[in-house]
């Protein structure tokens, strides 16, 4: 299970309060999802979910409501949602599309650094609403439509080692997206002398945080990280990528507490302090909090899953 970006529930909860929490695991019992889907003209509510989303299509077009950006997906396109997008669809006659969902642990830790993950997609995408959609014209000259194709018939067909080819194409697509939308952030202009800070310095603590999550790390320490004043710090922090330190602080942590729980025979009170909780109540509420599950109940329903789906 992915870390929560830059929406936590209660987040998404106050801004979009129609919105309804998808728990693509419980229906599936899968890390990755992928199906061709055909809809005549058709609504999907406002919902959210923690797996990140590919669509594609392949005929007509559909129109995406992305948290309060609409975008018009047509044949060709393809639209990337990040974990916690609260998104809506409105389908065309003959709409025909690859809806591909995928925990982001399951196919990009080998791949991806914890920068990557944590950092280029939130940041790029508050800052660049139009960065999500890849359209046709830019697309068709690359090999993402017949990687996408690729990846709908290994996971229909199931062959042995199809969990490895569809990893080796979703690294390929994330390598292009990611490399576009890093440039994108390299575009950003430091201009620290206006009130402006170059993502850099946000980069630097994230990559901090993500390496020393385990320790007492306190907002005012990453303030002088940053080379900023706490208060400047604190509002940049989360203009930047939607929750406070302290949020995504928690939220590295239970990331990490979901892998101990499923992958060693640790107490939840000795998870807990591995991952920097000093106190294992506060702990429990806050992985109730972000997952909607207790920790003892997550590592009984789910210890295992990662392993055999690694296998």
């Amino acid at each position: 299970m992915s870390f929560q970006y830059s929406q936590y529930f209660e987040n998404i909860c106050n801004h979009f309060p129609e919105a309804s929490y998808e728990d693509i695991r419980k229906n599936s019992n899968e890390l990755f999802c992928c199906a061709v889907l055909n809809q005549d003209t058709g609504n999907c509510a406002a919902h959210y979910h923690e797996y990140l989303e590919i669509l594609y299509v392949i005929s007509s077009s559909v129109t995406v409501k992305v948290n309060k950006h609409e975008y018009e997906v047509n044949s060709g396109d393809m639209l990337i949602l990040i974990p916690g997008d609260v998104h809506s669809m409105k389908t065309k006659k003959g709409s025909r599309y690859i809806c591909l969902q995928s925990d982001t642990d399951f196919l990009f830790s080998s791949t991806l650094t914890n920068s990557d993950l944590h950092y280029i997609m939130p940041f790029t995408l508050a800052n660049n609403t139009e960065a999500r959609l890849f359209k046709a014209s830019v697309i068709d000259s690359t090999s993402i439509p017949k990687k996408l194709y690729d990846i709908f018939t290994e996971y229909s067909e199931r062959k042995n080692f199809y969990k490895l080819a569809i990893r080796g194409n979703m690294s390929e697509i994330a390598l292009y997206v990611f490399r576009h939308w890093d440039s994108l952030a390299d575009k950003k202009v430091d201009t620290s002398n206006s009130g402006e800070i170059c993502p850099q310095r946000l980069e630097k603590v994230i990559d901090h945080i993500n390496i020393h999550y385990d320790q007492d790390l306190t907002a005012e320490e990453m303030a002088v990280l940053a080379g900023m004043s706490y208060s400047y710090f604190s509002r940049f922090f989360k203009s930047s990528l939607g929750v406070s330190f302290s949020e995504y602080l928690n939220a590295i942590r239970i990331k990490n507490a979901e892998k101990l729980l499923i992958r060693s025979e640790l107490s939840i009170a000795e998870v807990a302090a591995a991952v920097g909780f000093s106190n294992a109540s506060y702990f429990i509420a806050q992985f109730k909090k972000q997952l909607h599950i207790t920790p003892k109940k997550y590592k009984n329903n789910f210890g295992g899953v990662v392993g055999q789906e690694n296998s």
